[in-house]
């Protein structure tokens, strides 16, 4: 049980920290986030859009680029968040292979929500197109986008385990 929870929660805290930074981004430095994704971002009125945003941010390189808005490199912002979601799975899963799993599942399962939201907002949007080509490339990059926040993941899942494993 500790393990699904510690998977939506890792997920869920890499999202709203990664919204909240990108939401306060002009007083954060060009070091953490590009003053051009935060300006994207705060140019963004719809929900959607925003999460798209935080999507390519969250699972750079390769998804930004490719729908032309968000962002288009690996960011310290990705590892941050990333890490402290990894982190925080890892401490509800009472245990090292098992904080490990929760994080890395998490990455995944964003991955996933992340390519059906950006799926369904870029055109053509069409829900029968799903199994398409446009949709399987979108897919193939935003996994291929996984790879580093899954890193990033391992280690926050490692550290948060072995912190509440029981002894």
């Amino acid at each position: 049980m500790g393990q699904n929870i510690g998977t939506l929660v890792g997920l869920v805290l890499a999202f709203v920290m990664c919204f909240l930074v990108l939401m306060l981004g002009v007083f954060i430095p060009t070091e953490v986030i590009p003053a051009s994704v935060v300006q994207q971002f705060l140019n963004q009125t719809d929900l959607e859009l925003r999460l798209a945003i935080v999507g390519t941010v969250l699972f750079p390189p390769f998804l930004g680029p490719e729908i032309s808005y968000g962002a288009a490199n690996t960011t310290v912002l990705t590892f941050v968040c990333w890490g402290t979601g990894g982190l925080i799975a890892g401490l509800l899963s009472k245990g090292p292979v098992q904080g490990i799993l929760a994080a890395i599942f998490a990455v995944i399962l964003g991955a996933l929500l992340t390519w059906l939201l950006v799926f369904l907002i870029v055109p053509p949007g069409d829900i029968t197109q799903i199994l398409g080509t446009h949709s399987m490339i979108l897919m193939q990059l935003t996994l291929q986008g996984a790879i580093w926040p899954g890193v990033a993941a391992f280690v926050g899942g490692l550290l948060g385990g072995g912190i509440s494993r029981e002894r």
